[in-house]
């Protein structure tokens, strides 16, 4: 692995740079609790993971903090980050959750760094507050709240993967007076990657005879530079009040350019065996809530949050496509730019009655507008126009929820929560071009009641147990029945991809169990499992239209998934701490035929084994991650699979100073190769797609600085 080239000047620049330890403020959401303690004695638990925990390893991204946790795994290459999914389940099952707000579409959390961040909750089941539409369950990313008096600490970094360097900068200031706080984190990064792989693409006959075989090397080179900015203001006000403004401004700029040059082996070449992309985009995401809290005479409780977001994109697409001499043969440009502009109204009354009893009613409100201008053009080989196409659009997405929740200390070891939540999802879309897709009117309904239990044994041991219901909405963009073509190579394995706006939301019930055994000094041993049962699930359909193979989403019956996991945190000593995860996950298609007809993607296993050890000024520790490898089939003629995933981590922290301290972090470091098959069989024969992706380790380097 290359070592990074550390100039004097980089040196003399960070060590001025600092990090302080992050003291969180009391919560009061009773989903929460970032010591072993609290998740014992809540009703609705969470497993939170505090910021100390999350900055430990000198993560650059968020998937590789999440990677570790119970039951999450991350889809993609080794090292190169993904979809988050719980329970193994992706594709809209796992609900993401930013300050309890759902994120934009296409939003990624990789965005945030992971040190603006002040808690990471990991919701297994539904509470009636939450959005219900958390079928494996949700990911909560509580970002900075705490203001620590005359806190100044900034962090620089670089990190250095396939030759390529990324630093990164991030400052914190926060100060706070008897009625005032405010607190201020930024991040700025310029990130390099170079990502080769192989495509390999073959077809068979009837007969198993080989008549085609292709072998295509890739190359996508990217660069992103990104500000991250996530303000806030609390004030105290008259009467026990509080109000309290947090804004997050994400900005980014990426330049990716993919290169292709395909080599026949046998058969023909495809339409452009030698081809180029390049998407240049500006991205600009602002968000702002305004929450007021506020303390009545009898002991009520009333929260209201008010809040508004854009969420924008203006980008250049480049498809040059060639022959095997570098001949031009054509050119697909797009300009697009979408925007969505939303507004949230929250709130909720809390009456309790007497010290084990409490009501709370309220409301969930939103109302998104999303735009885009799209314009398409295709040109020859003397770059004279050959068509064009404008797909402009608009869309309004509505959502309205009412809940209420009892949450009830029956006895001294039995507490037990009850909440019915009704929401309300409308979605029209308009075309503004006469060529785009046509309009859309989509409208869903779902009552979900949710009830979780907690029964303390006389050895202070937990069982718990849970049962609600929850969906799965349809994404604006596999609503809308626009068509998503493929430059180069369309196939069975490679199609265009296309919205269904006849597709419903997926209904689901679901019950969890667990024991949770309690040792002590933040000492815990547990296991749950888990059982889901699925009604309309949406699987992606294959077929051909004028010749063109297309995939779009489909309602496909029912499904049944199940699994467990088991967790373990064992603080050995005063120096020595281990952490251990493991999952299993079951899942089955009713209507495709087996085997292995499991959900889309869903992982079969993850496991975790971590430590951490300290000594004197000195902290070591590292992580052990294995995702198993999934082999899936969405109908009789479609198969896939990935391989398995392991990543080892390692890292070092050296407090050279009170306020001043060195951490060395290296990641996939086993730097496995991924593959990626997909295959498609009919009565004509088997198309095989192969992809080989190499992986290489990370190495940063961070010196932080209290100032």
């Amino acid at each position: 692995m290359p070592v990074p080239r550390i100039t004097s000047s980089l040196l003399l620049a960070v060590s001025a740079c600092a990090c302080a330890t992050d003291v969180p403020d009391p919560q009061q959401v009773v989903i929460t609790g970032a010591r072993a303690d609290q998740r014992q004695r809540e009703t609705t638990t969470a497993i939170v993971i505090n910021h100390a925990d999350i900055v430990r390893q000198g993560d650059l991204a968020l998937s590789d903090v999440l990677k570790r946790l119970p039951g999450v795994s991350i889809s993609g290459a080794p090292g190169q980050g993904g979809a988050i999914q719980m329970r193994g389940l992706g594709n809209g099952y796992t609900q993401i959750l930013l300050n309890g707000e759902p994120v934009p579409n296409g939003f990624s959390l990789d965005a945030i760094s992971p040190e603006t961040i002040e808690r990471i909750e990991i919701l297994r089941s539904a509470t009636a507050e939450l959005s219900n539409q958390a079928v494996a369950g949700a990911i909560n990313i509580i970002l900075k709240k705490a203001a620590t008096r005359g806190q100044r600490s900034i962090t620089a970094s670089v990190a250095r993967q396939q030759g390529v360097n990324t630093p990164a900068l991030s400052a914190q200031l926060s100060d706070q007076s008897e009625a005032y706080s405010y607190s201020l984190a930024a991040t700025l990064t310029r990130k390099r990657s170079e990502k080769p792989f192989t495509d390999w693409q073959e077809q068979r006959d009837p007969n198993g005879v080989l008549t085609l075989l292709r072998r295509t090397p890739q190359t996508e080179s990217g660069r992103t530079d990104a500000l991250t900015l996530t303000p806030r203001i609390n004030w105290k006000l008259d009467g026990g009040d509080t109000l309290s403004w947090q804004s997050l401004a994400y900005l980014r700029r990426m330049d990716n350019l993919a290169r292709a040059d395909e080599t026949v082996l046998l058969g023909e070449h495809s339409e452009y065996p030698r081809n180029t992309a390049n998407f240049v985009a500006n991205f600009v995401m602002l968000r702002s809530d305004v929450n007021w809290t506020h303390q009545l005479s009898n002991g009520d409780k009333l929260e209201m949050k008010l809040g508004a977001s854009t969420n924008r994109r203006t980008g250049t697409f480049d498809f040059h496509g060639m022959d095997a001499d570098s001949k031009p043969l054509g050119r697909h440009h797009v300009d697009s730019g979408p925007v969505e502009n939303s507004i949230t109204s929250t709130g909720t009354y809390r009456h309790p009655i007497g010290d084990s009893h409490a009501l709370a009613v309220g409301w969930d409100a939103s109302h998104a507008r999303r735009s885009e201008d799209r314009n398409e053009t295709l040109f020859d080989a003397n770059g004279l126009l050959t068509s064009a196409n404008n797909a402009d659009y608009t869309a309004n997405v509505n959502r309205l929820a009412l809940f209420a929740q009892d949450e009830w200390q029956v006895t001294k070891g039995y507490s037990l929560y009850l909440g019915l939540r009704h929401e309300r999802l409308d979605t029209a879309s308009r075309a503004i071009a006469a060529n785009a897709p046509d309009a859309l009117d989509s409208s869903a309904a779902v009552w979900s009641p949710s009830l979780q239990s907690r029964y303390e044994l006389a050895n202070k041991d937990v069982l718990r147990l849970a049962i609600s219901r929850t969906y799965k909405a349809p994404e604006l963009v596999k609503l809308v029945p626009r068509r998503y073509t493929k430059d180069n190579n369309n196939n069975p394995t490679n199609p265009d991809e296309q919205g269904n706006p006849l597709l419903r939301p997926e209904l689901t019930w679901g019950m969890d169990a667990a024991y949770e055994h309690y040792l002590g000094d933040g000492a815990l041993v547990s296991a749950s499992v888990y059982v889901r049962r699925i009604r309309d699930v949406t699987q992606s359909r294959l077929f051909q239209q004028d010749g063109v193979w297309v995939t779009a989403p489909f309602n496909d019956g029912n499904a049944n998934a199940h699994g467990m996991e088991l967790e373990a945190k064992l603080p050995l000593s005063k120096a020595l701490d281990l952490r251990a995860n493991l999952a299993r996950n079951w899942s089955r298609v009713d209507n495709v035929p087996g085997p292995y007809n499991r959900l889309e993607s869903q992982t079969p296993a993850t496991a975790n084994l971590g430590m951490d050890y300290r000594w004197s000024q000195l902290t070591l520790g590292g992580n052990l991650n294995y995702q198993a490898g999934e082999r899936a089939r969405e109908s009789v003629q479609t198969l896939s699979s990935t391989s398995a995933k392991r990543e080892l981590d390692v890292y070092a922290v050296w407090k050279w100073r009170a306020k001043t301290q060195l951490r060395v972090a290296a990641s996939n470091l086993l730097h496995q190769q991924a593959t990626e098959i997909y295959n498609y069989t009919d009565v004509s024969g088997t198309t095989r797609s192969l992809r080989l992706t190499p992986t290489q380790p990370t190495l940063r380097i961070m010196l932080e600085q209290q100032l």
